[in-house]
């Protein structure tokens, strides 16, 4: 099967990457994300993917994931001249090597210049964080009316989509309440811990744990560089996700209503279901495009 990936011109130049941190998400990612950024390495995180490089990458994002965790897909798996050719221009990822799982981290590993950390926590407060972040995005992208919305959006539905496929790897295709919810969050996250130790030469793997907290401190020595002046920053909560994920959301279900209303369909509605469901930050949205 054509993949996407291939279809795309090579990089003129690839970074060589320095740091993989391969801490999955909810685990202090987005902080790192930014304390990477300060420190002057340039950073590839989901946040990146979205926010900055938009549709090619994550439609890039898509397909790894599809590759890696549905073996009936067809898609052949991303590997290190794929990863290279999708992320060129960094030289440190934050949260996306967890998603890659062994192909990611073993091609990394076997570059002895490359440094690796790892943030550990509690199983069940990752998994708890899980589902009051990326579960909320998944029942969302999955109930009326964004189901029927991204579909009029294409970067709209390529993020809800990934999403979807994230969060049936890490439940193992269970949803936020069900019985085995919360088992099935923690034995993914057991074993994608266990694994990473295995995988990592240990001379080159920084180990942090996230309910001692993390400064600079923990990982300027090990990076060997200085600790900058300015604090670290401020860990992410279920708080500023939502922020973020709504200033994502207002344009492009904007748009998607716009495109929705174009073919005739009841946007007033479908509006109307919209302001229901997610509140009054939406429904003010609305009111403004009106």
């Amino acid at each position: 099967m054509s993949r996407y990936i291939d279809q795309c011109p090579a990089p003129a130049k690839v970074r060589p990457v320095k740091v993989v941190v391969a801490s999955p998400s909810r685990s202090g990612t987005l902080s790192m994300f930014i304390a990477m950024n300060m420190l002057g390495f340039k950073t590839y995180h989901f946040a990146e993917c979205v926010l900055e490089k938009g549709l090619p990458h994550l439609r890039f994002f898509r397909e790894a994931i599809t590759a890696q965790y549905n073996r009936l897909s067809g898609v052949k798996r991303y590997n290190k001249a794929d990863f290279e050719k999708w992320m060129a221009e960094y030289d440190c990822m934050v949260e996306i090597p967890s998603y890659m799982g062994k192909d990611l981290l073993g091609a990394y590993a076997d570059d002895p210049d490359v440094k690796f950390i790892l943030t550990e926590r509690q199983p069940e407060k990752w998994a708890r964080s899980v589902n009051n972040s990326a579960g909320g995005v998944v029942k969302m992208a999955e109930s009326f009316p964004m189901n029927i919305l991204k579909n009029f959006d294409p970067t709209l539905c390529e993020f809800m989509r990934i999403n979807i496929l994230i969060y049936d790897a890490l439940a193992r295709g269970t949803r936020p309440g069900d019985p085995d919810n919360e088992e099935e969050l923690c034995t993914y996250y057991n074993d994608y811990i266990k694994m990473a130790k295995e995988v990592i030469p240990a001379d080159r793997l920084h180990i942090i744990t996230l309910e001692n907290g993390v400064d600079w401190e923990d990982i300027c020595p090990f990076l060997g560089l200085p600790i900058p002046d300015e604090p670290y920053p401020m860990p992410n909560d279920p708080a500023n996700f939502k922020k973020m994920v709504d200033g994502f959301l207002k344009p492009r279900m904007r748009a998607a209503i716009i495109r929705l209303g174009a073919v005739a369909l009841p946007t007033l509605g479908v509006a109307g279901w919209a302001s229901f469901k997610y509140g009054p930050t939406l429904l003010a949205l609305l009111k403004g495009m009106m």
